[in-house]
């Protein structure tokens, strides 16, 4: 006898204010979703099936703009306490940004990540989690979920100023559906030192067959995802089962260890990715880095100021009524110095510029 599933939030009952049914078994829902949502560190997303659309334009379409990059992962968690917001709330709003092109929303009976509750949605393998987490939501939009998405900029709006997300990974990929740049030039540019930063090479992985020639396709991997950068290099329309297709595909995996992803990314994103090794410089005449300087430099100084004023700002009123202004006050206190903490950020910024352009 097949059990019954619970109840999805779906517009219509989502509008009418309807309560959600109590969760079905777990065993209930095993095999029924129609892809494998592979949110945290499994490496072969890529491996996905192949689409007749791709980002709304066929690949014959594209390939007058192979070396346009797009956003193809993306990860944000933000504010969500579940005594003053609750799922229901979230999938109409959200709903209402993506023109409700994901469908309904239904309970998968179990958590993710560490979040305690966990919803898929019909279409794009979107997934939402709150519960526990320090009071935070989750949401997590695949390369399918991606898209979906025909206007960033109203996302990105909505993500930030609504939601007040922040951004936890995201996946920046070029596409040259003409093979120009090659699983082997990667590796040719490795030896040279183009992936290079910090005066060390990071750490490459290879997978797939690199002894003999199949039509499974090869990926060329570099960098490690614990430290929070790292570029897969591999033949895409191999891997989507085409072996006579020479599509290659570069994909810049960002996460926000020691560093701040901006929401710019989901605006421009050739220029991160251009941006985010030397030897990429092909994708985009202009390129960024998400620097972390600017970020460290932010919070040291705040938390500096912070100490100062627990331990002076007592001595600081007493003083702007003896000294008569501010100006005295400064100039009594003030020395030609630096705090160690901010040398180096300081020096960073004055000498290369305050801006990301390089």
């Amino acid at each position: 006898m097949e059990k019954p599933f619970a109840k999805p939030i779906t517009h219509d009952n989502a509008s009418a204010n309807a309560q959600m049914v109590a969760p079905a078994a777990s065993a209930a829902r095993t095999g029924t979703l129609a892809c494998d949502v592979q949110v945290s560190s499994d490496t072969n997303h890529t491996t996905d099936t192949p689409r007749t659309v791709i980002r709304g334009e066929s690949p014959v379409e594209e390939r007058n703009k192979s070396q346009a990059a797009l956003t193809d992962w993306l990860n944000v968690s933000f504010p969500f306490h579940p005594e003053n917001n609750n799922p229901k709330d979230f999938f109409i709003s959200f709903s209402e940004a993506t023109n409700r092109v994901f469908g309904g929303m239904t309970d998968q009976e179990r958590g993710i990540h560490g979040w305690k509750h966990s919803f898929k949605f019909d279409h794009g393998c979107v997934i939402f989690a709150y519960g526990g987490q320090n009071n935070t939501a989750f949401l997590s939009l695949p390369g399918e979920g991606c898209s979906f998405i025909s206007n960033w900029q109203s996302f990105a709006t909505y993500l930030k100023d609504q939601l007040r997300s922040k951004i936890t990974r995201w996946d920046g990929a070029v596409d040259d559906f003409l093979g120009i740049h090659s699983v082997d030039l990667a590796v040719e540019l490795y030896k040279q030192g183009g992936f290079k930063q910090g005066g060390r090479n990071p750490k490459p992985k290879q997978h797939g067959n690199w002894i003999t020639e199949d039509d499974l396709g090869r990926t060329f991997e570099v960098g490690n995802r614990k430290n929070g950068k790292l570029i897969r290099i591999y033949e895409k329309g191999k891997k989507l089962g085409d072996p006579s297709n020479p599509w290659v595909r570069w994909e810049v995996e960002f996460h926000d260890k020691d560093r701040v992803i901006p929401f710019d990314v989901l605006l421009h994103p050739g220029v991160y990715v251009a941006g985010s090794y030397p030897c990429m410089s092909w994708v985009s005449g202009h390129a960024l880095r998400i620097r972390t300087v600017k970020e460290q430099d932010r919070i040291t100084y705040e938390r500096s100021v912070q100490v100062a004023s627990t331990a002076y700002g007592a001595l600081l009123n007493v003083m702007l009524q003896r000294e008569g202004s501010a100006e005295r006050v400064v100039e009594r206190l003030k020395r030609q110095a630096i705090p160690k903490r901010l040398a180096f950020t300081d020096h960073y910024l004055r000498t290369q510029g305050n801006s990301d352009d390089f």
